[in-house]
């Protein structure tokens, strides 16, 4: 099992001005593009082009951005998630087609971990600060905020391993750090693959858990389509 233990910060200036998985126009009285922000899995550099996949929402119909040249392969790799900032050629948002990419980061992106560690009974030890998660197809989406450390750290989904065959099993956002620090936060975003638990068939959604110091909300439900 993948286990991320140092967070990658994003430092693309649209993370300032731009709602995750939203397009919105510039200007008022003038022609304007329609520029999005979103997550997305980098498929590789297809036909000198290079090309991305997301479900913009749940299991919304996978989309397929083309953009106008190839990314440097030297530093990402095929199958890493992305955020990227894009105008799309025709205008219209979340249609497949070819785009302007304006900029990009690889984001964290690890498997869920389906065997539970001695270490994750800590998963509450260092406190989330939660702005939204959302499932995109396989993947569970995090925005975040955390600690800044240059310390290793735990960073991860785990499923209690006495839930899985029930119908909601429960998943833990794990946040650990090796030791206490007092920084300054951070804004984060994180994706987790959690093919394996969401394709068991006696599996219609999961609970997922989050020790979170945002709102009073610590449990968030996402259940397969009936």
């Amino acid at each position: 099992m993948n286990m991320t233990r140092i967070l990658r910060h994003l430092y693309i200036i649209i993370l300032l001005a731009s709602t995750l998985s939203s397009c919105r126009e510039e200007g008022v009285d003038h022609e304007v593009d329609m520029t999005c922000t979103d997550i997305v899995t980098f498929a590789g550099n297809i036909d000198g082009r290079a090309t991305f996949t997301f479900n913009k929402v749940d299991d919304s119909p996978e989309i397929t951005l083309r953009a106008q040249g190839m990314l440097n392969t030297g530093s990402i790799d095929e199958g890493s998630r992305m955020l990227i900032y894009y105008i799309p050629e025709n205008n219209e948002a979340y249609n497949s087609g070819n785009i302007y990419l304006r900029g990009g980061t690889p984001i964290t992106c690890s498997d869920i971990n389906m065997t539970w560690r001695p270490e994750f009974d800590m998963w509450h030890n260092h406190k989330v600060y939660l702005y939204s998660t959302w499932r995109s197809g396989k993947y569970i989406n995090v925005h975040v905020r955390l600690t800044y450390s240059t310390e290793p750290r735990i960073f991860c989904l785990a499923v209690d391993p006495g839930t899985i065959d029930q119908k909601m099993p429960d998943v833990y956002l794990v946040h650990i750090i090796s030791k206490d620090v007092d920084y300054h936060d951070r804004a984060y975003y994180a994706s987790f693959d959690i093919s394996q638990l969401w394709s068991l068939p006696n599996v219609e959604g999961i609970r997922l858990h989050v020790a979170n110091s945002n709102l009073d909300k610590q449990i968030f439900t996402f259940a397969k389509p009936q």
